[in-house]
């Protein structure tokens, strides 16, 4: 069964909904069976999670009047974007209709900084696509890429990940190595410097846009209010 991101949103503002995979910390060992996922995203423009206007009023929710923008940030939505990813294409990606494949795993990666993310080893990753929180709602958009990972990889280095939300919607994958071992060093990821890097940059799945489409909450829109920006 396909889920609905605005459910799983809203699991996550509720501090139900974990993310499968997490962040290295310092002092944490490498374990065998994972490898460990570096990169950064970015955004032109930026990404924006506070100050943005309703333009529309609020509306009556179980007998109550909730005011328009009422969003309460909770765990890390505040501050990151939830990435997914998949071990293969079988399911789409639908943003329009609100709803992720069945099967897939998750992790917060920071609108500022870097990832360090574990994983269990796999020969290719799928990212499917980013959702993000504001103080007006959720919003989600298509990012279709992939990476081939070797069997004696233990660090994969993805590279900065630039989305241009523009007019020319595009994403490029961009080698920025220096920067994030910079930034390992100074989380104090020991484990993670001793061990050998392999740069394997995220590159498009063929036959997609680089870059899809934002929807987010918002007024005179489609289904609830969900509309294209």
């Amino acid at each position: 069964m396909r889920r609905s991101v605005i459910g799983l949103l809203g699991l996550a503002l509720a501090g139900c909904f974990q993310p499968t995979w997490r962040s290295v910390q310092p002092g944490q060992p490498l374990a065998p069976d994972t490898v460990i996922l570096v990169g950064s995203i970015t955004s032109d423009p930026p990404f924006q999670q506070h100050g943005l206007p309703r333009a529309c009023g609020g509306q009556w929710v179980n007998g109550h009047y909730e005011p328009p923008g009422k969003v309460v940030f909770v765990q890390e939505t505040d501050g990151n974007v939830m990435a997914f990813f998949t071990r293969d294409l079988s399911e789409p990606w639908d943003t329009e209709h609100r709803t992720v494949p069945s099967r897939y795993d998750w992790a917060y990666l920071p609108l500022s900084g870097h990832f360090f993310v574990e994983i269990p080893r796999t020969s290719r990753l799928h990212l499917r696509g980013v959702t993000y929180v504001t103080n007006v709602g959720g919003r989600m958009f298509e990012l279709p890429a992939r990476v081939d990972i070797s069997p004696k990889d233990r660090v994969v280095y993805v590279g900065e990940i630039r989305v241009h939300r523009g007019a020319e919607r595009r994403a490029e994958f961009v080698n920025a190595l220096e920067g994030a071992r910079r930034a390992a060093r100074e989380r104090g990821l020991d484990a993670l410097l001793r061990a050998p890097w392999s740069v394997r940059l995220l590159h498009s799945t063929g036959g997609h846009p680089s870059l899809g489409q934002e929807w987010g909450d918002g007024c005179g829109g489609g289904k609830g209010g969900w509309k294209r920006l």
